[in-house]
């Protein structure tokens, strides 16, 4: 129950996110600590259950990858079977025999400024738009940034900001489980 949007540009992504949580007891809180977070160089932006992003957040230190890593292979091969590591040894995986393994989260991580969504089957891929939203008030939020975004292959990072605040604030109003304050990270990549 959340909004998170992201724009990946030229050698750099945006990541933005609302500030309420919200239950399903119609409960909500305006959250003390933001659903994105630095940790160790990787921006991690959750949606979906809390407990997913408080181990990824606060519950570990996320791998780096070295200057000469491919990214994909880095996600494919070391980010997401640490990350499935760490919530079996927290018991947030949610495999039963013979299912897929899953989790009930959705992730927007940035690595290196590119932004891998991390899907609840451990999944990634990219858009070649280099649009991406997740949790409640996404389709919202997309509907908001397509009908708004002008050339998209010429935003800065500054326009791509604006456009991810202006996405979630009209996500806001249309969305019960989407509040205000935005917060907006930018990573470009090193």
């Amino acid at each position: 129950m959340t909004t998170l949007v992201a724009i990946q540009g030229n050698g750099w992504a945006a990541v933005g996110c609302d500030s309420r949580s919200s239950g399903d007891d119609g409960r909500c809180m305006e959250l003390a600590t933001h659903k994105i977070i630095e940790n160790n160089g990787v921006l991690i932006a959750g949606s979906g259950a809390s407990r997913g992003s408080n181990i990824l957040q606060f519950g570990w230190k996320a791998p780096k990858p070295r200057v000469t890593d491919d990214l994909d292979i880095f996600m494919t091969q070391t980010f997401i079977p640490e990350m499935r590591k760490l919530f079996i040894d927290s018991g947030y995986d949610m495999k039963e025999d013979g299912d897929a393994a899953a989790h009930d989260s959705q992730f927007l991580v940035v690595v290196r400024g590119v932004i891998y969504p991390i899907f609840e089957d451990y999944s990634w891929d990219r858009d070649m738009r280099g649009i991406y939203c997740a949790g409640s008030g996404a389709d919202i939020a997309l509907g908001a940034i397509e009908a708004f975004a002008t050339n998209r292959k010429q935003t800065t990072p500054k326009v791509a900001e604006l456009d991810i605040r202006m996405a979630i604030n009209i996500a806001s109003r249309w969305d019960i489980h989407t509040a205000e304050p935005v917060i907006v990270k930018v990573q470009h990549a090193k």
